[in-house]
């Protein structure tokens, strides 16, 4: 074959696409999620972070479209470590990135299917129709993700420990935009939100950490009160009724265990001492007897 003929061909053939997670004790979900991407993809890769559930042995019995990388998180990379892991395990021209809680609609694959076809961009942003409790939500800031997670191979990487930032390199004229939207189902249960939350605090302390804030009474009052009128007012989480109330409570309670955590590192109060003023009594009863 004469070398025209050869890029002829090469412009003809479709670019490949990977869809790349990363897991953990997802045993719940990993089935839909698979099932749902096989017939269109051409390989899912799945980092997982030393899950103890059965999900490594459902990736395994997937099939040969479906490939497993056990990475466990190092500290010092966290979630982004694991992200940019199956960015080099991919062989794919374009990689989509995922949650497992995520669902891809038909109209949002033909539209992605359609969109690496062109040399114009090296990534596109779409947007997440958030779900809480099921419910898909319009308002509380859910509706405000918009980020470029499809992308060319060789053109980007994931950084930050804790929520992970899919950085594109060179400017925004290189991103395109989706019209259609990602499923992000979220939750099973009110109960597992909970759960989350006990990490997603820590990283909220974290963050006031970093901009110096010595936490005095009122921020316990003023910072989970203004967090409640942003998401309800601001971010119009009236829109979804009940549902958007709850987690306008739910995040404002988030922050006020945040500057608690904080509060308590920034005033400590050794358990040492408090045993020694125990001590310290028998040792007084015993001179006054």
């Amino acid at each position: 074959m004469d070398k025209s003929k050869l890029e002829n061909a090469n412009q003809l053939k479709a670019p490949t696409l990977s869809v790349c997670t990363i897991c953990k004790n997802e045993e719940d979900d990993l089935p839909a999620f698979i099932d749902h991407l096989l017939p269109w993809v051409d390989e899912i890769i799945i980092v997982d972070d030393g899950s103890t559930d059965a999900s490594c042995q459902i990736i395994r019995d997937a099939g040969p479209k479906v490939r497993l990388i056990e990475q466990a998180m190092e500290p010092a990379t966290g979630f982004s470590g694991l992200r940019n892991r199956g960015i080099e395990a991919s062989g794919s021209d374009w990689i989509l990135h995922t949650d497992v809680d995520e669902r891809i609609p038909a109209a949002l694959a033909t539209e992605i299917k359609t969109a690496i076809e062109t040399e114009k961009y090296r990534a596109y942003r779409y947007r997440r129709l958030n779900f809480f409790l099921h419910r898909p939500m319009k308002g509380g800031g859910f509706q405000d993700w918009n980020k470029p997670q499809l992308a060319k191979h060789g053109f980007h990487r994931f950084e930050n420990v804790v929520h992970e930032e899919c950085i594109i390199e060179g400017d925004d004229d290189y991103i395109g935009q989706l019209d259609e939207m990602i499923w992000h189902l979220n939750d099973d249960s009110y109960k597992e939100r909970m759960y989350k939350s006990v990490v997603y605090c820590q990283e909220q302390a974290r963050r006031l950490k970093k901009r110096r804030i010595t936490i005095r009474w009122w921020h316990l009052l003023l910072l989970p009160t203004l967090e409640f009128l942003r998401k309800m007012v601001k971010r119009h989480g009236y829109r979804d009724g009940t549902p958007g109330l709850m987690f306008a409570l739910h995040s404002s309670t988030a922050m006020f265990k945040a500057c608690s955590l904080l509060w308590d590192e920034q005033n400590p109060v050794s358990r040492n001492k408090i045993e020694a003023e125990v001590t310290e009594s028998y040792k007084q009863k015993m001179k006054d007897q």
